[in-house]
């Protein structure tokens, strides 16, 4: 009787434990949250974002971003970005254009001062923009701007 006793201890606890960690994850506030509109088609990651209104929101820099179309029709999840200490003018997604596929590359936080880092350039694409300057931002409107 005391094994069983034991087992149903353990398994209230567990879903004790898991009910708290699902609350306070429901109720976090986002580090970043805001809104753009791509004026064409861009790959990030392993999606493909027609062109249209957009928010994005980040519960840390350090972590996925939740990309989500204005209609709420599309979700997408970003991969885990790199960091780097934000880069001067204002909050911006930076899109590159090579071989003519126009890419999401990074997010500018100049408010948090961070540089979310999506998709690292290689060697090869810094000289191909480097000679073609095939590279443009995307304004991002947040609740500071």
């Amino acid at each position: 009787m005391k094994p069983l006793l034991r087992t149903s201890w353990t398994m209230l606890f567990g879903v004790l434990i898991g009910t708290c960690v699902f609350a306070v994850a429901a109720n976090a506030q986002p580090t970043f949250v805001g809104k753009f509109t791509l004026p064409y088609e861009v790959h990030w990651g392993q999606a493909v974002l027609a062109a249209g209104q957009y928010s994005i929101r980040m519960y840390s820099v350090a972590g996925p971003a939740m990309v989500t179309s204005a209609d709420g029709g599309r979700t997408v999840y970003t991969q885990v970005p790199t960091i780097a200490d934000s880069d001067k003018g204002g909050t911006r997604l930076t899109i590159t254009n090579l071989g003519n596929q126009r890419k999401v590359r990074s997010l500018n936080l100049p408010a948090l001062g961070k540089l979310v880092i999506f998709a690292p350039l290689t060697q090869s694409e810094r000289e191909e923009i480097a000679k073609a300057g095939q590279t443009s931002a995307v304004p991002v409107v947040t609740a500071e701007n």
